[in-house]
């Protein structure tokens, strides 16, 4: 086997892990979504850990800064269901969650260049953080003057 056919074939060997790894790292998304679709229906939290499993997954098949858009879309609704359902629950873990899980979006917004997300991303990112004590609210007006 020549030079040019071993390069040849260390190409499309290439192409094809590409293309698995694109297809892996969709898999995982969705796997994601569907998880934090039933912990919201259900109420229950155990279906956010597979979420977060799937999207850590997921992050090895792609790099941070090829992110896809739905992977904004995701993390946002898993850190607003952790949200929710710490809301809800008054669940102090589910609440450090979702700073955490906000956290990941706002960075991922930022990347795909989402400014209208991320800043809608930020309010719920401070309030999870009010929520736990680790953000004090802001004053309303009224009350600085």
């Amino acid at each position: 086997m020549g030079l040019k056919s071993k390069k040849k074939l260390r190409d499309a060997l290439q192409s094809q892990l590409n293309k698995t790894n694109s297809q892996l790292g969709e898999l995982n998304r969705e796997l994601a979504a569907k998880m934090i679709q039933l912990a919201g229906q259900t109420g229950d939290t155990e279906p956010l850990q597979q979420a977060v499993q799937a999207l850590r997954k997921a992050k090895t098949y792609y790099s941070v800064e090829t992110a896809p858009t739905e992977s904004v879309e995701i993390q946002q609704a898993l850190a607003d269901t952790l949200l929710a359902l710490g809301r809800k629950n008054q669940n102090r873990e589910a609440l450090e969650s979702a700073i955490e899980a906000y956290r990941s979006a706002i960075t991922l917004a930022s990347l795909v260049g989402d400014e209208d997300r991320r800043q809608d991303l930020k309010v719920n990112y401070k309030l999870a953080s009010t929520l736990l004590g680790k953000h004090r609210p802001t004053p309303s007006l009224f009350k600085v003057a």
